[in-house]
């Protein structure tokens, strides 16, 4: 489990969107097989992953501290390649998020962009 617990991004003048401070709990569960990772003569493993996230409302939703939380749960599994990911996935990808098309780089220096700070500066570009 991974607990989220530090000062909201978009505290002060976003106060009527989220509270003061953010929490949230992210878990991941992995499952593989044991003779794939001792395979000496393998470089790759199968692999499933399980993620639940425990998380205040998104700030669009304009909740600010009402009561309630948001339950996510997905699951997922490693592919070969890309090739073996379903096709209608890959068509998304390719027509609305090519970004996504190849993994970034191993020294990406940008900071990361989480929900709270993408939507802090679409609020401050508006307010432009």
């Amino acid at each position: 489990a991974v607990p989220l617990f530090y000062p909201n991004p978009l505290g002060g003048d976003y106060q009527k969107y989220v509270g003061g401070t953010y929490h949230a709990t992210e878990m991941f569960n992995f499952k593989g097989k044991l003779d794939d990772l001792l395979d000496a003569d393998s470089d790759s493993a199968t692999l499933f992953v399980g993620w639940v996230r425990l998380a205040q409302w998104l700030p669009w939703m304009e909740m600010g501290s009402r009561t309630g939380k948001m339950y996510f749960h997905a699951g997922g599994k490693k592919v070969g390649d890309y090739e073996n990911v379903p096709a209608d996935f890959r068509a998304v990808i390719e027509e609305h998020f090519p970004l996504y098309l190849h993994a970034p780089p191993m020294d990406d220096d940008r900071p990361n962009e989480t929900s709270w700070t993408y939507f802090r500066k679409v609020m401050e570009a508006r307010e432009d």
